[in-house]
């Protein structure tokens, strides 16, 4: 059975392909159209998740989207708003706009449409609700056969948080929250305020607040949020501005008098914005622990999937797993609405019988295209470049790094998210204290502030992290405290606060990536590196060699290591 699921709401869009209740293909729009978050229809990546498994579109069996438009067209009766269809598409959904209000469903989980060929093969489409996908995306890609349900993000059709429980029974959602009380949109709103685009830089926020005294402002903002011991939450609306999307700030004045002047996008970070980013900060967390707290005692049981796009806060994640209140979290490598065209897929497959918890379909991140050497050396020779072929590209990237070199590192099938986990990386030596500071203005373009990620070794990961033993973090999904006595050693990829996102390696799922940090290790004693996406500011990930040759002419890049070929610059011999 081939399924493809689709994200097409939210900030970014995206395609899976689920073949056989197996997760073989998953790319973002953005890494083929380069515009980054983009929500275009994601006909390129699902297209190029086609070519990959040498299908086409007609041997599709079903469409799943992760968001079921039923339930808002159901919510609000428009039957005879108007006498004829405004346009000729309308006449496509004007029989469901006019009936579905008048349904009254005990829960709209999902939405089916069936379209039949004149051969009479059928093609089926299925809207999964929003928060159902998000819930599915975690559990079934974290191989628990039950688990607590945790998620959470700015809104979906209507829920912003949902909590509940899944078995092979399937997924229960007991409680949910809607928007506006949401906590997603409330640190949308002061990413907002702090001068940074919502949807989108919010770990700008996150990387700011490890520069502030939360304290300073903490019971002001207290005053626009209330919540009780069970999660319920409420939003003062009269702070913020989420009933008029026309309207630019999604504040309203009296939070500016509450706060001060937000912060203009061109005007320099004082030490208030990072205070305020610190409080934002605490207030999330607290407000999220108590949720999870609320969902630990209702479901007593020891494994949460956590999953939204508020589960990119790697902080809260980070303190989550180590202080509990349950044993163990899973957060998938895209909790984002990203990860929806998986989560609705593999549902999908699920309620089809291709797939049954516990199963785990794949627990690597690398499910895009991927690139031969035949296909990288005919790109090198198109732009008539110069590159060297090296029989060991790993160890030959360790040598560079750790002689301080800055590599882009071109390698396998392109990684699924938001974060790079060693196939489209940046790659530098944790242990040069100006590395942060070096790559920040001269090859990323970004703030000053904004800290760099360790990819270590998951075998080593105790030596060098605090609860190491217990705390995993395949995915850079988790901010975990680096350990007092070694943070001098890999001072450029620890924060303001003593922790860092960390990567824990494991060779199953990247093994020349991690063949390169064992090679760094050998040389250095080390057995971490610096790494970051491979992009500058504004632009996406790269997906192919035309796009990493791009970004490495056009950044502070010294070589970069692309399938086993590698291009220096000058910097590379000096």
């Amino acid at each position: 059975m081939l399924i493809i699921g689709l994200n097409t709401s939210g900030y970014v869009s995206s395609a899976a392909v689920v073949v056989d209740g197996e997760l073989v293909f998953a790319a973002a729009e953005e890494r083929f159209d380069r515009s980054k978050y983009s929500k275009y229809f994601p006909m390129h990546s699902m297209q190029a998740g086609l070519k990959h498994i040498g299908a086409d579109i007609d041997d599709v069996d079903c469409f799943a989207v992760g968001y079921n438009p039923a339930i808002s067209v159901a919510g609000r009766p428009r039957a005879g708003f108007s006498e004829w269809p405004g346009y000729p598409g309308y006449r496509f959904s004007s029989n469901p706009n006019n009936l579905l209000p008048f349904l009254t469903p005990a829960e709209w989980r999902e939405t089916q449409q069936i379209f039949v060929a004149g051969d009479g093969e059928k093609t089926r489409l299925r809207y999964i609700t929003h928060h159902l996908a998000h819930a599915a995306n975690a559990f079934l890609l974290s191989g628990e056969s039950t688990a607590a349900i945790f998620t959470c993000d700015g809104y979906g059709e209507r829920a912003a948080l949902t909590l509940g429980h899944a078995d092979s029974s399937g997924i229960h959602l007991s409680k949910q929250i809607d928007f506006p009380h949401s906590i997603g949109m409330f640190y949308a709103t002061m990413t907002q305020f702090l001068g940074f685009v919502p949807h989108g830089d919010e770990w700008k926020l996150m990387g700011a607040a490890a520069y502030g005294d939360p304290a300073r402002y903490l019971e002001n903002l207290g005053r626009t949020l209330a919540w009780t011991s069970d999660g319920e939450l409420e939003v003062d609306l009269s702070y913020f501005n989420y009933f008029d999307f026309d309207v630019a700030p999604m504040y309203r004045p009296k939070l500016e008098r509450l706060l001060g002047p937000p912060r203009r996008p061109e005007e320099p970070i004082e030490q208030r914005h990072y205070d305020l980013a610190a409080a934002v900060q605490r207030l999330t967390e607290d407000y999220m622990r108590t949720a999870l707290e609320s969902l630990h005692r209702a479901t007593g049981t020891p494994v949460a999937c956590l999953s939204g796009g508020v589960m990119m806060n790697s902080v809260f994640n980070g303190k989550a797993a180590l202080d509990g209140p349950f044993e163990r979290i899973f957060v998938p490598f895209a909790p984002d609405d990203n990860g929806n065209s998986i989560g609705a897929a593999l549902w999908v497959a699920w309620q089809e019988g291709e797939l049954r918890p516990g199963d785990r379909p794949s627990g690597s991140p690398c499910l895009g295209p991927n690139y031969t050497d035949e296909e990288i050396r005919t790109t090198l020779e198109r732009f008539n470049l110069e590159f060297e072929f090296c029989a060991d590209i790993a160890e030959r990237t360790a040598q560079l790094i750790s002689a301080g070199r800055v590599v882009g590192w071109f390698q396998g099938r392109m990684e699924f998210g938001d974060r790079a986990l060693g196939n489209r990386s940046i790659l530098a030596d944790p242990r040069d204290p100006a590395m942060k500071e070096r790559l920040n203005r001269a090859v990323k373009y970004r703030e000053a502030f904004r800290p760099f990620a360790p990819s270590i070794l998951a075998t080593r990961q105790r030596d060098f992290v605090a609860a190491g033993e217990v705390v995993v973090s395949p995915y850079m999904d988790k901010a975990l405290p680096i350990l007092p006595a070694l943070r001098q050693r890999v001072p450029a990829v620890v924060h303001a606060d003593g922790t860092a996102r960390v990567q824990t390696v494991q060779a199953e799922y990247h093994p020349l990536f991690h063949s390169m940090i064992e090679a760094f290790e050998k040389i250095t004693g080390v057995p971490i590196v610096l790494n970051t996406s491979f992009n500058v500011a504004g632009e996406p990930i790269v997906e192919s060699p035309s796009d990493a040759i791009r970004t490495f002419f056009t950044s502070g890049l010294d070589a970069l290591a692309i399938g086993s070929f590698l291009l220096c610059k000058s910097s590379c011999t000096t």
